[in-house]
Formats: C-alpha cells, sequence, structure tokens
C-alpha cells in the first residue's frame, strides 16, 4: 500500500565497505515485519512504517565484511524523509577519518532540517557528530571507538555508560551504544511512532532485549598506559603484579618518592583517574572475571581481590557495574558446554 500522511518514512543508511550488514537487514526486517507480527495490518489502514535502505546510489555494493548490501535508492533521490537511521559501521584501526562522506553529511544536515529524526546505532554516530548537529549535546557509541570519537569530535559530550540518549530541541537524535544496540533503538522509536505497547509485543516476539539500562557491565576497565610518565607506568605494572591487590594509594606514593598530592595529580594526569578510583576499577575487574570463570563464593571473591567485609565489595562492585555481583554472574557467566551423551542418545548410539 502507497504510503500516506500517517506512514512514517525511514531510510536506513548503508555506506559501502563501512556499514555492516547484520544491523541495516535486521532494523530493515523489525520494521518491514512489524505490522504482520503485532498483527495491526487491516487493508483498510495505512502502512505504519515505509522502510528503505539509501546509500550513495542505488544498486549492490559489498558491506564491511564484504557480504552484499543492496541499496535501493541514492541520497540525491530522497527529498525528504521522517526517519534516518545510520548503523553500525567498521573503520580501519588508524581510526575516524573525517571529510569521506561529504554527499551524506550535507543530506542529512538536510533532512534535519526539513525536521527529520536522526537515529544512530554504534559507530553511526561519528558519522552524525560529522554534521555539527550534535555540537555541545551528549551522544553515546561503542567504547572501543571513545578515543577516535574524542580526538575527532571533542565537541560533543561522550557517555560511553548510556546505552541510549535522546537529545535535541524535539528529541530528534535518538543515539545508541554499541553492536546489537539497534535492537533498542528500534524498538524506541516504534514505541514513540506507534505505540510503547507495540514495541512490547514486537520485543518479546523477536526476543529482543528491551530496556537494557546501562552499557557499563559489558565494558572492560582499559587504562590508559601509553600516556609517557615513566613512573606512574611503573606504578601501573606493580599494580598488575599484585595478585591480590592489595597495595594502598600511600604505599604507591611511596614507592614513587612522590608527596601524596603531587603523585595523585600526575597519577590522574597521566591515566584519566584518582589512584583509589583506578585501583577499585582494577580490583572489580578481577572480580569479574572470577565471577565469569568460577563457581567461587561472592565473599571469597571479595577477599581475593583486596576486600575482608563483603558488604563494602557488594557496595563497589554495583557502584563500578551497576549490577551486584550476583547479578553480573547470572548474566556473563561462561557457557558450560556438556558433551555428556544423555541416557536416550547414549542407548540409541550402543
Amino acid at each position: 500500500m502507497p504510503a500516506t500522511s500517517d506512514t512514517k518514512r525511514v531510510s536506513i543508511l548503508a555506506v559501502p565497505t563501512m556499514s555492516t550488514g547484520t544491523p541495516i537487514n535486521g532494523l530493515y526486517e523489525t520494521l518491514a515485519l512489524g505490522e504482520s507480527i503485532l498483527g495491526e495490518k487491516r487493508p483498510e489502514a495505512p502502512d505504519l512504517f515505509q522502510v528503505e535502505i539509501v546509500g550513495l546510489e542505488r544498486g549492490i555494493f559489498a558491506g564491511a565484511c564484504g557480504l552484499p548490501l543492496q541499496v535501493h535508492r541514492g541520497v540525491a533521490e530522497v527529498a525528504r524523509t521522517d526517519i534516518v537511521i545510520i548503523p553500525s559501521m567498521f573503520f580501519s584501526e588508524e581510526g575516524w577519518v573525517k571529510g569521506q562522506q561529504p554527499e551524506i553529511v550535507d543530506w542529512l544536515q538536510r533532512q534535519h532540517a526539513e525536521g527529520a529524526d536522526l537515529c544512530t546505532a554504534c559507530a553511526g554516530a561519528l558519522l552524525l557528530a560529522e554534521t555539527g548537529l550534535l555540537d555541545g549535546r551528549e551522544t553515546t557509541t561503542h567504547w572501543a571507538f571513545a578515543e577516535t570519537f574524542r580526538r575527532n569530535f571533542p565537541q560533543v559530550r561522550l557517555r560511553l555508560e548510556e546505552l541510549l540518549i535522546v537529545g535535541g530541541p524535539r528529541g530528534e537524535f535518538v543515539m545508541s551504544g554499541a553492536a546489537s544496540s539497534w535492537q533498542d533503538l528500534i524498538l524506541y522509536v516504534i514505541a514513540r511512532h506507534v505505540s510503547p505497547r507495540a514495541a512490547q509485543t514486537l520485543g518479546k516476539f523477536l526476543l529482543y532485549q528491551w530496556n537494557t539500562p546501562s552499557q557499563v557491565p559489558f565494558m572492560p576497565f582499559t587504562p590508559q598506559t601509553d600516556h609517557g610518565d615513566g613512573v606512574i607506568r611503573a606504578v601501573q605494572e606493580a599494580l598488575d603484579a599484585d595478585v591480590r591487590l592489595g597495595l594502598t594509594v600511600d604505599e604507591l606514593a611511596d614507592r614513587t618518592g612522590l608527596a601524596r598530592a603531587t603523585f595523585n595529580r600526575r597519577f590522574a594526569r597521566a591515566t584519566g583517574h584518582a589512584p583509589i578510583d583506578y585501583l577499585q576499577r582494577l580490583r572489580v575487574e578481577k572480580a569479574k572475571a572470577l565471577l565469569e570463570e568460577t563457581t567461587q563464593p561472592i565473599e571469597e571473591i571479595g577477599w581475593q581481590v583486596g576486600y575482608e567485609e563483603p558488604a563494602a565489595f557488594r557496595r563497589l562492585f554495583r557502584k563500578v557495574t551497576r549490577l551486584t555481583p550476583g547479578e553480573y554472574r547470572r548474566k556473563f557467566r561462561l557457557i558450560r558446554v556438556d558433551r555428556t551423551p544423555r541416557a536416550g542418545e547414549a542407548a540409541a548410539s550402543a
């Protein structure tokens, strides 16, 4: 059925050799199949969404991993759309290079001026940031892209702990975090433009994990080490070698021969963290590994990372990860693969 004034036009952006197929196909199929899944399609009713994949020009192109991506229309053919979604992209290890997609950046700016919502998932936030529309605002993306994002767009406030951020005067910027967060993004779009109940129903049917509160539990602690301060680097190495992480900040400062205040300033300047915060995050990171890989009691794990008082360990763990140790273990413990045949299978093979 052709689009009506009630139909939202959705343009999913595909950039040859950069865009990844899974989120593009997932976004497209979620919207395209949504009405039949929801059971809301009636012969006389308008489509909820008219969805297409757009790019520099129409055709079939290789995506980031070599799989083909079909672009239905070039951006020059799309004078007006209601919702633009920029999914995940890959780029070289050197980081994001600005200025590679001027036509797309201009098109995004024009669509925003015409009133379109601009949505991103994962690295899509980098392309949106090129428009300048996020200057002075907050956004989120995959934590692996934090360094290149901040280097290229220091005027945008990066909030990696957030899974979904909505910004702009009319809430027209909707940005989600790492890889599979496109599922949270599309359910938010459906909730906004159809209804929260529709989004919940679709999420249940497709088994999408909606309303994940934060990216924090998924993010590893990867401290800065190439800062050039040899004294602080030696302290970091001492912490790495401290199996129980029992060193105190005073002991660390004593090792350097620096006054405590001088040590604190120098450590924070080099690593981006105060010494006590750095030490706590290391302890939590080790505790996360133990929770994932072992069945040890939580109290014992707390002791192993330097906490004799279980309550103190639990408070710190929740402060850093936004989950209790028990919640973290249930969510992230390693899958146990049982290779022992069940009774029926053993009998059948005898």
